[in-house]
């Protein structure tokens, strides 16, 4: 490569150019069904699997997915285990979907959950319509289990 005299803002911009050109241009793309491993497909089952204890109030269940030290990050704010589970009489979901799942592991002890889902019920006797959130969940293996150990839910605007 050849640099005539453009000065430096010209020297830099050749310089960066080629790095540009490696950054990414999209957002990570989401796994599909077909190329994801045995331990995705479990995180997933996992995170399925809180739902439905909240859906079922199943505080057992609940207790053993996520961990005692686990944060929960609402648009209200961030909850402890315990306060989710103090609150888990007043909430009713009454229905849910989950889907576009992308798992993201930085270590073979950690998996990262980013997923769209679609719920409605009851909190604190107030109904709340069936409305679209972003979510994302961290698992890490302790132990030899894998449990949840942060939640955060963005809605999404309409």
């Amino acid at each position: 490569m050849t640099i005539v005299a453009v000065g430096r803002v010209g020297l830099l911009l050749v310089l960066l150019f080629p790095l540009s050109s490696q950054c990414p241009v999209r957002a990570i793309p989401q796994t599909s069904a077909d190329s994801r491993s045995s331990l995705d497909e479990r995180m997933i089952a996992n995170e399925r699997a809180v739902w439905e204890s909240v859906k079922q109030k199943d505080a057992a269940r609940f207790q053993e997915l996520v961990a005692d030290d686990a944060r929960i990050i609402f648009d209200t704010g961030i909850l402890t285990k315990s306060d989710f589970l103090a609150s888990l009489p007043e909430r009713t979901i009454q229905d849910y979907t989950l889907d576009s799942f992308t798992v993201l592991k930085p270590n073979n002890q950690t998996a990262i959950l980013i997923y769209r889902a679609t719920r409605s019920g009851i909190y604190k006797g107030k109904a709340f319509p069936p409305a679209a959130v972003h979510e994302a969940s961290v698992w890490v293996l302790r132990n030899g289990h894998w449990v949840a150990v942060m939640n955060q839910e963005t809605p999404i605007s309409q």
